[in-house]
């Protein structure tokens, strides 16, 4: 291995996890705005950029495990690691009630010309919020990992 390609992989993991809170973010913003078609359309977009940039980030952090300088057995046998991993779950969980919201909500905007309710968009933003808190605890667990705790 490298450390050309550790760099590599280490950047493409850490731009990933970059690009992954500012598409919350711009999740959380659009749907402080009232409900409109275009609106519907849009965050369905950006919701699929979520999805495609925490791709990145697993598969980055995949091949980091494996094939990262540090070894598979600095990851795996370290409990902070698998706290973060456990951490990035629980978001992806949390991302599927949003993400089924927003697919439903273009749906019936082609479908019917219908927007969702202030309270359905207040109570999916809620779903937003929650990741991007639990997302905050991401980078404090990979400090840890980088000095040594866990071990």
């Amino acid at each position: 291995m490298s450390a050309t390609l550790d760099l590599v992989l280490a950047g493409l993991h850490h731009l990933g996890l970059l690009a992954v809170f500012g598409v919350l973010m711009a999740e959380w913003v659009l749907l402080r705005l009232p409900p409109s078609l275009r609106g519907v359309e849009l965050i369905a977009r950006v919701d699929l950029g979520y999805g495609v940039f925490a791709g990145l980030v697993l598969a980055a952090g995949i091949a980091r495990v494996a094939w990262g300088v540090k070894g598979a057995s600095f990851y795996l046998g370290n409990p902070v690691f698998w706290m973060k991993l456990g951490l990035f779950a629980a978001i992806a969980l949390i991302s599927v009630r949003p993400t089924l919201n927003y697919l439903r909500w273009r749906r019936e905007a082609g479908a019917h010309g219908a927007l969702p309710s202030l309270a359905e968009v207040a109570r999916t933003r809620g779903w937003v919020l929650l990741q991007v808190g639990l997302f905050a605890a991401l980078p404090i667990l990979a400090a840890m990992m980088a000095r040594g705790f866990g071990y």
